[in-house]
């Protein structure tokens, strides 16, 4: 059996140098309270992994900075132009004109955060209302190797970590599948996508388990108002969401899921999906995309409805693990690439779109690389820029 992956493989390859309707919200369930498993349905054809085609444009990917150090993240400052680079170690920085800005890190969480495996600093979201509402949501391993979600003021421009207040924590058994994207909904709901828990094949079956956390997309049952927010299950039956994205536009939320040895997938789920009475069932661990995982209970939760995956792709010619992107809006987005989905691999690099509305056929595959591909974002205009964990940062044009 293949050793279980990291950060989503990100060490383990580069070692020794990784919603407007409303509905009601759905608190984590207890055990009495879930239904009887059912069996296993078939597949539609649609969900298994889709042909490739070749882009009708040939677009480029440009090298914009260097010497970000194991960046996993970028998020677009709400209402201005700059980018923050999300950094593994626990720091954040703006870019720069070539490299990360000067000066001290707009935040830095190093002291109380583990860099080990997929552990580290993973999501940071900037609080509905910034700079009006000077915040920012945090998402990081702490020295435990833990998760901890919390929202720190922003104080003189750069974040106080001192003054944080936590929003939730949540054990981890293993270094691995910790999730990482944390976003606000339309709603000013707070989301966050957790994995399973780590090791490989879902041990605890955490996946079909409304009982805990892991395995889940969380979301707060309102804005970020009270001390405590109550959380509920958006979704569930995710293995490794590593990385999704709102569509303002449409508010729906793309997943990318890390497979386990076979299959990569993305998840699309409209806000009336989320907001209607059942959350979303993802299907891991009974399925890694299309295929029923051997060795697994022949039976399924279905609480909420099974959703198969809009696109996926299998492993092979140096294929490993999916990284999730946006879809691409706005005048500086590449003429070609406007209204599809633009998502990628990490080990080979390799990028693909597909529509953002209607089936998919065929995934296009698009012609440039972006090697060690960790996160792909969009500035205010449209343009589309991507991180590798190799410290690059990359435009498309």
């Amino acid at each position: 059996m293949r050793a279980p992956r990291v950060l989503p493989v990100l060490l383990l390859v580069l070692a020794p140098t990784a919603l407007a309707a409303c509905g009601e919200d759905r608190p984590v369930a207890d055990a009495a309270e879930r239904p009887a498993a059912a069996p296993l349905p078939r597949p539609p054809a649609s969900a298994a992994p889709q042909p490739e085609q070749r882009a009708p444009v040939a677009l480029r990917a440009a090298t914009i900075a260097r010497g970000f150090r194991k960046p996993v993240g970028v998020v677009a400052e709400p209402g201005g132009e700059r980018l923050l680079i999300v950094e593994q170690r626990g720091t954040a920085r703006w870019l720069g004109r070539r490299g990360p800005a000067l000066g001290r890190p707009f935040l830095d969480v190093r002291r109380i955060t583990m860099e080990s495996g997929e552990r580290g600093l993973l999501g940071v979201a900037f609080v509905p209302g910034y700079p009006r509402d000077p915040r920012v949501v945090i998402h990081h391993s702490d020295r435990r190797g833990d998760t901890r979600v919390v929202v720190a003021p922003v104080r003189d421009g750069r974040v106080v970590p001192g003054r944080a207040r936590v929003l939730l924590r949540q054990r981890q058994p293993y270094e691995n599948h910790k999730g990482g994207p944390v976003d606000f909904d339309r709603r000013g709901r707070l989301l966050l996508g957790l994995g399973d828990g780590g090791s490989a094949f879902d041990p605890q079956q955490r996946g079909q388990d409304r009982g805990v956390r892991l395995a889940k997309i969380l979301r707060t049952a309102g804005p970020l108002t009270t001390r405590r927010p109550r959380w509920t299950i958006a979704a569930y039956g995710a293995r490794n969401p590593w990385r999704f994205s709102i569509d303002r536009p449409t508010g729906d939320l793309w997943i990318a899921d890390v497979g386990q040895d076979v299959i990569e997938e993305v998840d699309r789920l409209s806000e009336r999906q989320l907001d209607g009475p059942k959350p979303p069932n993802l299907g891991w661990s009974a399925f890694e995309g299309n295929l029923p995982l051997a060795g697994r209970p022949r039976r399924l939760d279905r609480f909420g409805p099974l959703v198969w995956p809009v696109a996926s792709y299998r492993h092979g010619t140096g294929r490993c693990s999916v990284t999730g992107g946006v879809v691409a809006r706005g005048t500086g987005a590449p003429a070609s690439l406007r209204e599809r989905y633009l998502f990628g691999d990490f080990c080979s690099g390799e990028l693909w779109s597909i529509p953002a509305r209607g089936p998919v056929a065929r995934l296009r595959r698009e012609a440039p690389t972006a090697p060690q591909l960790t996160a792909i974002a969009a500035r205010r205009d449209g343009r589309i820029v991507m991180t590798g964990l190799n410290g690059v940062v990359r435009e498309l044009r």
